[in-house]
């Protein structure tokens, strides 16, 4: 049974929000950085406070997303599965990466990459509630 469309493009204006935001935050960052550190990458951290929120709804709890990978691994502790889907628009791409386990073991991460300016920020969310943001050149 197909996706209705309407939900799909709520899933995709979630991303936009958070989208919107977080280049915001990043614009703010590469103000104090040196062009060529950005060849070999700059690591940097965003405070959580209402980004923990806006990450919440529109990253981790948002439901409809792609698949756009899927992998069978041996591994010397067993076989496992891992799949990373994606919402994806414009310069704003959230993903979901999901491992399961032959011992039924699931693990799940995020990351939200924004992209302007030929320069690409991954950000992920720490255990603290605080994000990972790290900053790279194209």
């Amino acid at each position: 049974m197909p996706i209705e469309e309407s939900y799909k493009e709520q899933a995709l204006e979630k991303v936009q929000r958070l989208g919107k935001v977080l280049e915001e935050e990043l614009q703010n960052l590469l103000k104090e950085v040196e062009e060529e550190d950005l060849d070999f990458g700059v690591s940097a951290s965003l405070s959580g406070g209402l980004l923990s929120s806006l990450w919440k709804e529109c990253v981790e709890d948002n439901n409809y997303m792609e698949v756009s990978f899927v992998e069978v691994m041996e591994h010397h502790d067993g076989t496992y599965l891992k799949a990373t889907f994606r919402n994806s628009t414009q310069n704003y791409t959230a993903e979901r990466y999901v491992s399961v386990r032959s011992s039924g073991r699931v693990e799940i991460s995020y990351a939200f990459f924004v992209e302007r300016d030929r320069v690409v920020g991954r950000v992920e969310r720490e255990p603290d509630g605080n994000f990972k943001v790290f900053l790279k050149a194209k």
